[in-house]
């Protein structure tokens, strides 16, 4: 929702990093890769130390990486439908190996699961319905509530607060975030389908109008 909101404000000040980190020669892609690569090895350590606040401390500072590769491929010119498809593929990677370290080391399985599963679910509502052709662009009202950058913070600010307040109402303060988090990624992804379910509709009356049949619609899922 923030990014949604403040879309061209972020994207300014962004800009003026990728400005910066382009005069290393980096491109957009081997941004995104180093991030991969960060976030694997942050993750790995976590099983290890077993911090949660160094741990959230630099799953933040890593992701900020996340805004850096757009930026790039924007004051640059190298923007290609392979860097985005690259970036959105690799952040559902960096979702899993998070919550999967965060679940590994508290023990916090079903929480975890339902974390990453309504992230995944979110993520998916919106890329499967622009394969039809439903972008969301016109959608109104609300924007999406919990996007990948409400997800990140809270689980950060979590993950950095748990060690000075581990029980909350009696439980640890990290199963609260988890849910916390599922609950509003869950309700993201039902307020795309409801959204993206509007908008195929609209799609298919325009086209049974016309009297074309679409040749873009699939039944079987692309995995």
């Amino acid at each position: 929702m923030i990014d949604e909101l403040y879309k061209d404000q972020m994207d300014g000040g962004w800009d003026r990093v990728g400005r910066l980190v382009a005069r290393t020669g980096l491109t957009p892609n081997a941004v995104t890769w180093i991030g991969l690569a960060l976030c694997t090895a942050n993750a790995l350590a976590f099983a290890v130390h077993r911090n949660l606040l160094l741990f959230g401390l630099l799953v933040g500072l890593i992701e900020l990486l996340d805004n850096v590769d757009g930026a790039v491929a924007r004051v640059t010119g190298l923007s290609s439908r392979r860097g985005a498809y690259l970036d959105a593929t690799t952040d559902r990677y960096k979702d899993s190996f998070i919550l999967i370290a965060v679940a590994y080391v508290t023990g916090l399985w079903l929480p975890a699961v339902l974390a990453l599963s309504g992230s995944l679910i979110t993520s998916y509502a919106a890329a499967r319905a622009a394969m039809l052709g439903a972008h969301g662009r016109d959608a109104g009202g609300l924007p999406d509530l919990f996007e990948r950058l409400e997800r990140t913070a809270t689980l950060c600010l979590g993950l950095v607060a748990a060690p000075f307040c581990p029980l909350i109402f009696g439980h640890e303060l990290m199963a609260w975030v988890l849910y916390f988090i599922a609950a509003m990624t869950h309700l993201t992804g039902v307020q795309r389908i409801t959204r993206r379910l509007k908008e195929l509709d609209k799609l298919d009356t325009e086209e049974a109008r016309s009297g074309r049949a679409s040749n873009s619609v699939v039944t079987d899922s692309p995995g």
